[in-house]
Protein backbone atom coordinates (compact mmCIF):
# COMPACT_ATOMS: atom_id res chain seq x y z
CA UNK A 1 0.00 0.00 0.00
CA UNK A 2 2.86 2.36 0.25
CA UNK A 3 3.43 2.49 -3.25
CA UNK A 4 0.28 3.30 -3.96
CA UNK A 5 0.66 6.02 -1.90
CA UNK A 6 3.81 7.15 -3.49
CA UNK A 7 2.24 7.01 -6.27
CA UNK A 8 -0.58 9.06 -5.14
CA UNK A 9 1.68 11.70 -4.33
CA UNK A 10 3.33 11.63 -7.97
CA UNK A 11 0.23 12.26 -8.98
CA UNK A 12 -0.21 15.15 -6.77
CA UNK A 13 2.32 16.82 -7.25
CA UNK A 14 2.59 16.92 -11.28
CA UNK A 15 1.69 19.62 -13.54
CA UNK A 16 1.34 17.07 -16.61
CA UNK A 17 1.20 13.84 -16.49
CA UNK A 18 1.37 11.62 -19.89
CA UNK A 19 0.51 8.36 -19.43
CA UNK A 20 2.34 5.39 -21.81
CA UNK A 21 -0.44 2.72 -22.17
CA UNK A 22 -0.29 -0.71 -23.32
CA UNK A 23 -2.36 -3.91 -24.33
CA UNK A 24 -2.07 -5.28 -20.61
CA UNK A 25 -4.70 -2.16 -19.26
CA UNK A 26 -7.43 -3.21 -21.80
CA UNK A 27 -7.38 -7.49 -20.19
CA UNK A 28 -9.71 -6.08 -17.33
CA UNK A 29 -12.06 -5.09 -20.52
CA UNK A 30 -11.96 -8.83 -22.11
CA UNK A 31 -9.83 -7.42 -24.70
CA UNK A 32 -7.74 -10.21 -26.22
CA UNK A 33 -3.97 -10.76 -23.98
CA UNK A 34 -1.58 -10.09 -27.53
CA UNK A 35 0.51 -12.42 -25.64
CA UNK A 36 -2.07 -15.30 -25.80
CA UNK A 37 -3.06 -14.53 -29.00
CA UNK A 38 0.22 -14.39 -30.74
CA UNK A 39 1.34 -17.52 -28.66
CA UNK A 40 -0.59 -19.67 -31.50
CA UNK A 41 -1.14 -19.72 -35.26
CA UNK A 42 -4.64 -18.82 -36.80
CA UNK A 43 -5.71 -21.12 -39.39
CA UNK A 44 -2.11 -22.46 -39.91
CA UNK A 45 -0.60 -18.17 -40.31
CA UNK A 46 1.65 -16.76 -37.45
CA UNK A 47 -0.61 -13.69 -35.91
CA UNK A 48 2.39 -11.16 -37.34
CA UNK A 49 2.15 -12.39 -40.56
CA UNK A 50 -1.46 -11.92 -40.73
CA UNK A 51 -1.83 -8.72 -39.19
CA UNK A 52 0.54 -7.34 -42.76
CA UNK A 53 -0.45 -4.99 -45.54
CA UNK A 54 0.47 -7.92 -47.90
CA UNK A 55 -1.31 -10.84 -45.97
CA UNK A 56 -4.67 -8.48 -45.96
CA UNK A 57 -4.47 -8.18 -49.88
CA UNK A 58 -3.92 -11.66 -50.79
CA UNK A 59 -6.03 -13.34 -47.75
CA UNK A 60 -8.78 -10.70 -47.19
CA UNK A 61 -11.03 -13.41 -45.77
CA UNK A 62 -8.26 -15.05 -43.69
CA UNK A 63 -7.76 -11.40 -41.88
CA UNK A 64 -11.44 -10.50 -41.56
CA UNK A 65 -12.03 -14.19 -39.71
CA UNK A 66 -8.89 -13.46 -37.50
CA UNK A 67 -10.13 -9.70 -36.38
CA UNK A 68 -13.52 -11.12 -36.04
CA UNK A 69 -12.09 -13.94 -33.61
CA UNK A 70 -9.92 -12.03 -31.75
CA UNK A 71 -11.23 -7.87 -31.70
CA UNK A 72 -15.28 -7.87 -32.43
CA UNK A 73 -16.34 -8.34 -28.82
CA UNK A 74 -17.99 -4.99 -27.88
CA UNK A 75 -15.66 -4.04 -24.69
CA UNK A 76 -15.96 -1.31 -22.02
CA UNK A 77 -13.48 0.97 -20.13
CA UNK A 78 -12.33 -0.78 -16.44
CA UNK A 79 -11.07 1.01 -13.78
CA UNK A 80 -7.80 1.93 -15.04
CA UNK A 81 -9.13 4.05 -17.96
CA UNK A 82 -12.16 5.92 -15.95
CA UNK A 83 -9.69 6.90 -13.30
CA UNK A 84 -6.96 8.15 -16.16
CA UNK A 85 -10.38 10.06 -17.31
CA UNK A 86 -11.01 10.88 -13.86
CA UNK A 87 -7.82 12.91 -13.69
CA UNK A 88 -8.47 15.19 -15.87
CA UNK A 89 -12.22 15.70 -15.71
CA UNK A 90 -13.39 15.68 -11.98
CA UNK A 91 -9.68 16.74 -10.56
CA UNK A 92 -8.51 19.05 -13.26
CA UNK A 93 -4.96 17.56 -13.87
CA UNK A 94 -3.55 18.01 -17.42
CA UNK A 95 -3.35 14.13 -18.63
CA UNK A 96 -2.35 13.50 -22.13
CA UNK A 97 -2.50 9.48 -23.19
CA UNK A 98 -0.27 8.22 -25.73
CA UNK A 99 -1.49 4.40 -26.39
CA UNK A 100 -0.23 1.20 -28.35
CA UNK A 101 -3.78 0.00 -27.99
CA UNK A 102 -6.14 0.19 -30.67
CA UNK A 103 -9.13 -0.54 -28.84
CA UNK A 104 -10.38 3.18 -27.85
CA UNK A 105 -11.11 2.82 -24.57
CA UNK A 106 -9.48 5.48 -23.29
CA UNK A 107 -11.62 8.20 -25.54
CA UNK A 108 -15.10 5.81 -24.18
CA UNK A 109 -13.87 6.58 -20.79
CA UNK A 110 -13.84 10.20 -21.34
CA UNK A 111 -10.04 10.71 -21.81
CA UNK A 112 -9.70 14.28 -24.11
CA UNK A 113 -5.86 14.08 -25.07
CA UNK A 114 -5.38 10.42 -26.68
CA UNK A 115 -2.85 9.80 -29.23
CA UNK A 116 -2.89 6.65 -30.78
CA UNK A 117 0.14 5.60 -32.14
CA UNK A 118 -0.96 2.44 -33.77
CA UNK A 119 -4.51 3.48 -34.96
CA UNK A 120 -7.59 2.68 -34.03
CA UNK A 121 -9.35 -0.35 -35.06
CA UNK A 122 -12.61 0.93 -35.00
CA UNK A 123 -12.13 3.43 -38.02
CA UNK A 124 -11.96 1.61 -41.59
CA UNK A 125 -11.61 2.58 -45.05
CA UNK A 126 -11.56 1.38 -48.57
CA UNK A 127 -8.06 1.92 -50.41
CA UNK A 128 -9.73 2.58 -53.96
CA UNK A 129 -12.23 5.08 -53.07
CA UNK A 130 -11.33 5.83 -50.08
CA UNK A 131 -14.92 5.48 -48.58
CA UNK A 132 -14.86 5.44 -44.65
CA UNK A 133 -16.72 2.94 -42.32
CA UNK A 134 -16.96 1.64 -38.67
CA UNK A 135 -15.85 -1.65 -37.63
CA UNK A 136 -19.75 -2.49 -37.03
CA UNK A 137 -20.50 -1.61 -40.46
CA UNK A 138 -17.56 -3.78 -41.66
CA UNK A 139 -19.02 -6.79 -39.28
CA UNK A 140 -22.17 -6.31 -41.04
CA UNK A 141 -21.49 -6.67 -43.83
CA UNK A 142 -19.16 -10.01 -43.54
CA UNK A 143 -16.81 -8.70 -46.55
CA UNK A 144 -13.33 -6.56 -47.13
CA UNK A 145 -14.75 -6.01 -50.36
CA UNK A 146 -15.85 -2.30 -50.81
CA UNK A 147 -19.39 -2.37 -51.75
CA UNK A 148 -19.58 1.08 -53.56
CA UNK A 149 -20.89 0.94 -57.59
CA UNK A 150 -17.85 -0.29 -59.28
CA UNK A 151 -15.12 -0.06 -57.11
CA UNK A 152 -12.69 -3.18 -56.83
CA UNK A 153 -11.15 -1.85 -53.38
CA UNK A 154 -10.79 -3.90 -50.19
CA UNK A 155 -11.75 -2.08 -46.95
CA UNK A 156 -8.76 -1.99 -44.85
CA UNK A 157 -8.71 -0.81 -40.66
CA UNK A 158 -6.92 2.99 -40.09
CA UNK A 159 -4.41 0.89 -37.90
CA UNK A 160 -0.71 0.38 -38.01
CA UNK A 161 0.28 -3.01 -39.76
CA UNK A 162 3.26 -4.33 -39.38
CA UNK A 163 5.90 -2.71 -41.79
CA UNK A 164 4.09 -0.13 -41.94
CA UNK A 165 4.94 3.46 -41.15
CA UNK A 166 3.77 5.39 -37.57
CA UNK A 167 1.43 8.25 -38.73
CA UNK A 168 4.23 11.21 -38.43
CA UNK A 169 1.73 14.13 -36.73
CA UNK A 170 0.92 11.49 -34.05
CA UNK A 171 4.71 10.77 -33.11
CA UNK A 172 5.54 14.26 -33.28
CA UNK A 173 2.88 15.60 -31.00
CA UNK A 174 3.52 12.49 -28.70
CA UNK A 175 7.02 13.46 -28.32
CA UNK A 176 5.85 17.19 -27.82
CA UNK A 177 3.96 16.09 -25.10
CA UNK A 178 6.55 14.00 -23.50
CA UNK A 179 8.89 16.80 -23.56
CA UNK A 180 6.66 19.15 -21.67
CA UNK A 181 5.61 16.78 -19.43
CA UNK A 182 6.89 16.45 -15.66
CA UNK A 183 5.86 12.59 -15.30
CA UNK A 184 5.46 9.64 -17.27
CA UNK A 185 3.39 6.83 -16.16
CA UNK A 186 3.77 3.76 -18.20
CA UNK A 187 1.48 0.74 -17.61
CA UNK A 188 0.94 -2.76 -19.22
CA UNK A 189 3.59 -2.74 -22.36
CA UNK A 190 6.76 -4.39 -22.14
CA UNK A 191 8.34 -1.23 -24.09
CA UNK A 192 9.56 -3.59 -26.51
CA UNK A 193 8.77 -1.02 -29.59
CA UNK A 194 11.20 1.84 -30.66
CA UNK A 195 8.70 4.12 -30.13
CA UNK A 196 8.11 3.26 -26.74
CA UNK A 197 11.24 2.24 -25.60
CA UNK A 198 12.90 5.64 -26.68
CA UNK A 199 10.27 7.77 -25.32
CA UNK A 200 11.27 5.93 -21.68
CA UNK A 201 15.05 6.56 -22.15
CA UNK A 202 15.05 9.99 -23.11
CA UNK A 203 12.28 11.21 -20.60
CA UNK A 204 13.88 13.93 -18.01
CA UNK A 205 10.60 13.90 -15.57
CA UNK A 206 9.36 11.02 -13.25
CA UNK A 207 9.46 8.08 -14.60
CA UNK A 208 6.65 5.51 -13.02
CA UNK A 209 6.80 1.87 -14.71
CA UNK A 210 3.53 0.09 -13.55
CA UNK A 211 3.31 -4.35 -15.05
CA UNK A 212 1.84 -7.40 -13.47
CA UNK A 213 4.98 -8.98 -13.70
CA UNK A 214 8.68 -7.93 -13.94
CA UNK A 215 9.95 -7.94 -17.79
CA UNK A 216 12.98 -10.05 -17.20
CA UNK A 217 14.89 -7.03 -19.06
CA UNK A 218 16.41 -3.96 -18.07
CA UNK A 219 13.93 -0.79 -18.49
CA UNK A 220 15.40 1.77 -20.50
CA UNK A 221 16.11 4.13 -17.28
CA UNK A 222 15.91 4.31 -13.95
CA UNK A 223 12.21 4.58 -12.56
CA UNK A 224 11.35 6.45 -9.95
CA UNK A 225 8.89 3.94 -8.88
CA UNK A 226 8.19 0.51 -9.77
CA UNK A 227 4.65 -1.28 -9.29
CA UNK A 228 4.67 -5.04 -10.35
CA UNK A 229 0.87 -6.01 -10.08
CA UNK A 230 -2.56 -5.99 -11.17
CA UNK A 231 -2.92 -2.62 -12.55
CA UNK A 232 -7.06 -2.88 -12.23
CA UNK A 233 -6.23 -2.95 -8.52
CA UNK A 234 -3.86 -0.66 -8.40
CA UNK A 235 -6.21 2.16 -9.76
CA UNK A 236 -9.14 0.65 -7.62
CA UNK A 237 -6.70 1.50 -4.93
CA UNK A 238 -6.04 4.85 -5.86
CA UNK A 239 -9.07 6.05 -6.40
CA UNK A 240 -10.90 4.73 -3.05
CA UNK A 241 -7.41 5.71 -1.06
CA UNK A 242 -6.33 8.85 -2.72
CA UNK A 243 -8.93 10.59 -5.05
CA UNK A 244 -11.84 10.44 -3.42
CA UNK A 245 -9.69 11.33 -0.14
CA UNK A 246 -6.95 13.64 -1.28
CA UNK A 247 -8.01 15.37 -3.44
CA UNK A 248 -11.44 16.84 -2.73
Amino acid sequence: MDKIYELANLIKESNKLVFLTGAGISVASGVSDFKTIYSSKFHSFAPEDIMTKGFLEENPDVFFEFVKTYFSKKVEPNIIHKVIADLENVYGKEVHIITQNIDGLHQKAGSKHVYEIHGNLDKWHCTCCKDKKMLEEVLQSNSLRCDKDGCEGFIRPEIVLYNEDFDRRTLLTSNFQLQTADTLIVIGTRLETMFAYEAVRNFKGKFVFMKRTPVGMELPREADLEIYDKAEEVFESLDKIYLNEEME
